[in-house]
């Protein structure tokens, strides 16, 4: 017999019971909802930034999307935020294109040339090699990230319709976003925790309550890499389980969007300087006793004096020996790998030198972990459309001793164009792999020379990119560098290597143009040439092509800008510089610029409203420092102007240019010793700058530091073999120093340029009366004379020299 079911409703709970569940959901709710509102209000108000890393726009009627430049404040704050390369795809993408996305850091975006990086470099060697097909390479790369902020621009590049993507990234994995030596947030928090972190960062409140945090922390500016040094991490360190445990989880997220989306993928393992960086911080294993550190150093000394004298087998005894107390150093570990190069070693030294970058304790370089769980992830994909490029493996095998160094890399990471190249080809023969079945190569695989052509590349881009180099190069951590020196010497040589004249560089642009009239970025360079060439109508045309081209490029309206300033169109410079600065509100110059030119069109309170808009963005902007004291000073407002004009010397930027308007400055204030220490500093950087040397020697000469006056002179003449003016001044200093046969040999060398001018020849009678040569001296005078009749100096040596030569 079945059990009778009991038809009686469960007991009601008592009356209090539900009062209280009750009003612990309204407790509840109460703060959710007033938090909507807050949200709701901000958003209301126009605050708040979009967090897509692409963001739909539209160009000529074409639906398009854009890069977002404020995507990286919800990861770097907004003072150090890194903007995305500009972009601009249309929406549905064209009927046989294919779409490529690169991802990674800052040797994937291109630095210090995007316009000649990896992307370009890849889609010029796609198209070389498959010259029937359309190639679309997007860069998706940003400086200083990491795999935790490629990961969401991976989830928004999704929607975009790539075909292929590809993935070079894990020298950022310690130092960016969330990583164990960051300087941008908390290090190595759990997984959950930096996603919970991201996603409330998306809302407008989450954004306002980020900005308060900001505006409470200290050294909120970009500080390169120097903003590290305080944040070693040896390989040893707990946290960096994390690391590579984050790492492995993010790849794997990557690829899993990527095929999710219907595009291949190539993962590329990521290569490094091992050869010609040294590292750049080590620190000794924990528990060493004062006793064990100073016989460590004492072997350490003994075999760095062994090393410079060329005696390496002494060298590496007392390295080894050093070793043994204390084997951890990563300075210890590139000595040791110099050695077994110099004893004819390779394999050896190959081992020291990877363990000796894996040991670096400010770790800014992929290490061997890293690539092997990059290797891991692809393992056995190759069915699934998952490639393995092995770039590591590629540029040790075309490097000498399977070492790769300064020929492929300015640095520590980023490529030469060489490098690029071959990082390039690397990653296309997997490309290839993943494209439609009618994409048969009809070409070779296309030579260095040719990619430089397609894109332009001339010896100009070459020394510009070691300048660059240069200027990163004078401060830490590389002024740390055992190695500092040598990279220096290599790095300024390039810099100073004969380039070709801009009517030469703009030749080679236009032929690179009529290969791909579309390409903004050749537009933007060839606009550059035009313009130094003096052929303004055209430069303001290419720009304003590039312009239309790419319309989110903030670069593109500056240098728009830049060339209305010099055809004196200021309103529309104005316009132009106002639109840069709407585009990447992080990027200070185009409010300097705008400032700039309302002081040319004499609209001063505005000029002085916007250098202080630009010291908002960026406090230690001392240009803007300058130019607002300049403001004041002629206000009448001394001691504001002179506040601001210590300002701007204690503030300087660190680069050539902005170091010679500095110096020039100085100069034009009689401040001539400040004007020569920023003039040396600034050839240091642009050391192939020939008005900057010639610069510094007429400061030089105004100091009467004669000597010094010559030598800058001399290396203008040198830089500018056809400027007569340089010799003549080298000259004139040369017979301050008493030295007139040297003199003689550059007034005439002056003579010869500038025939029309009659100093160069009256100096060269007075550097050989000096030096006894009466005769050859009466016959400059005689010239100059018949030259110019009323000539008082000229009149006054004839007389004197005929009068001694009749005695």
């Amino acid at each position: 017999m079945k059990k009778r079911r009991n038809s009686n409703p469960p007991p009601e709970p008592p009356a209090t019971g539900r009062k209280l569940w009750r009003f612990r959901l309204f407790a509840l709710a109460i703060p959710a909802l007033l938090l909507l509102l807050a949200d709701a209000v901000l958003r209301l108000t126009g605050f708040g930034y979009p967090t897509s890393f692409l963001l739909p726009s539209a160009n000529h009627g074409q639906k398009t999307f854009i890069q977002n430049n404020q995507f990286g404040v919800r990861f770097f704050g907004a003072r150090r935020a890194r903007a995305p390369h500009p972009l601009s795809i249309l929406r549905d993408k064209p009927q046989g294109t294919v779409r490529i996305f690169v991802f990674g850091e800052s040797a994937a975006y291109g630095d210090p040339q995007p316009r000649l990086g990896l992307p370009r470099t890849l889609q010029a060697m796609l198209s070389l090699r498959h010259p029937g097909m359309k190639f679309e390479v997007v860069n998706a790369a940003m400086t200083a990230i990491n795999s935790h902020v490629i990961v969401p621009i991976a989830r928004d590049c999704a929607q975009a319709g790539g075909d292929i993507w590809v993935v070079y990234m894990g020298n950022n994995e310690v130092v960016g976003p969330f990583g164990a030596g960051t300087v941008f947030g908390p290090q190595s928090p759990p997984r959950s925790m930096i996603e919970a972190s991201l996603a409330v960062k998306t809302t407008a409140l989450g954004q306002w309550l980020d900005s308060w945090r900001g505006r409470a922390g200290k050294n909120e500016d970009w500080g390169g890499m120097m903003m590290f040094l305080d944040q070693q991490v040896r390989a040893d360190d707990p946290r960096m389980v994390a690391v590579y445990r984050n790492f492995s989880l993010n790849l794997s997220e990557i690829i899993r969007l990527g095929r999710a989306s219907g595009a291949g993928v190539v993962v590329s393992t990521v290569a490094v300087n091992l050869k010609d960086c040294a590292p750049f911080a080590s620190e000794h294993r924990a528990g060493l006793s004062d006793s064990d550190k100073a016989q460590w150093d004492q072997l350490h000394q003994e075999g760095a004096a062994a090393e410079n004298s060329g005696n390496f087998s002494e060298a590496e005894a007392r390295f080894q020996a050093a070793g043994r107390i204390d084997g951890t150093m990563a300075e210890l570990q590139f000595h040791l790998g110099r050695c077994a190069l110099a004893r004819g070693n390779p394999s050896e030294a190959q081992a020291e030198f990877a363990t000796a970058r894996d040991l670096d304790t400010l770790r800014f370089r992929c290490d061997s972990h890293l690539n092997a769980l990059i290797r891991q992830a692809v393992a056995g994909r190759g069915s699934d459309l998952v490639l393995l490029a092995d770039s590591e493996q590629a540029l040790a095998a075309a490097s000498p001793d399977g070492l790769p160094g300064g020929d492929l890399f300015y640095e520590h990471v980023h490529p030469t164009f060489k490098g690029n190249c071959l990082l390039a080809r690397t990653i296309a023969s997997q490309v290839e792999h993943l494209l439609p079945p009618n994409a048969n190569a009809s070409a070779a695989w296309p030579a260095e020379s040719e990619c430089a052509q397609r894109l332009g590349m001339t010896k100009r881009d070459e020394a510009a990119a070691a300048a660059e180099i240069v200027s990163r190069l004078s401060e830490p951590p590389f002024t740390l560098q055992m190695n500092h020196g040598e990279q220096v010497r290599r790095m300024t040589a390039l810099a100073q290597e004969p380039v070709e004249t801009a009517a030469q560089a703009l030749k080679v642009a236009e032929d690179a143009l009529a290969a791909d009239p579309d390409d903004a970025s050749l537009r933007e360079r060839a606009s550059e040439l035009k313009a130094e060439a003096g052929d303004l109508a055209g430069a303001a045309a290419e720009a304003q092509r590039a312009v239309d081209l790419l319309p989110s490029d903030a670069e593109n309206w500056s240098q728009l800008g830049m060339v209305l300033v010099r055809q004196e169109k200021y309103e529309d410079a104005s316009a132009a510089f106002r639109r840069a600065f709407e585009l990447n509100r992080q990027d200070a110059w185009p409010l300097q610029n705008l400032a700039m030119a309302l002081v040319k069109m004499n609209r001063k309170d505005e000029a002085e409203r916007e250098f202080r808009r630009v010291l908002e963005v960026q406090p230690k902007f001392g240009l803007a420092w300058l130019g607002l004291g300049q403001l004041l000073e002629g206000e009448g407002k001394r001691e504001e102007a002179a506040s601001c004009f210590e300002k701007g010397l204690d503030n300087r930027i660190h680069h050539g240019p902005e170091l010679a308007t500095l110096a020039r400055f100085c100069q034009s204030k009689g401040w001539l010793e400040a004007a020569s220490t920023n003039f040396t500093d600034a050839i240091t950087l642009n050391p192939s700058d020939a008005t900057l040397r010639f610069d510094a020697g007429k400061n030089l000469a105004a100091l009467g530091r004669h000597r010094e006056a010559a030598a800058r002179f001399g290396e203008a003449a040198r830089l500018l073999p056809d400027s007569g003016q340089a010799h003549f001044e080298c000259g004139r200093e040369l017979g301050l120093c008493g030295q007139p046969a040297e003199a003689a040999r550059e007034f005439r060398e002056a003579e010869r340029l500038m025939p029309g001018m009659i100093e160069p020849r009256l100096d060269l009678g007075i550097a050989l009366a000096q030096q006894g040569q009466l005769a050859e001296a009466l016959k400059e005078f005689e010239a100059a004379a018949e030259r110019d009749p009323t000539n008082a100096v000229a009149r006054h040596y004839l007389e004197a020299l005929r009068a001694r030569l009749h005695q």
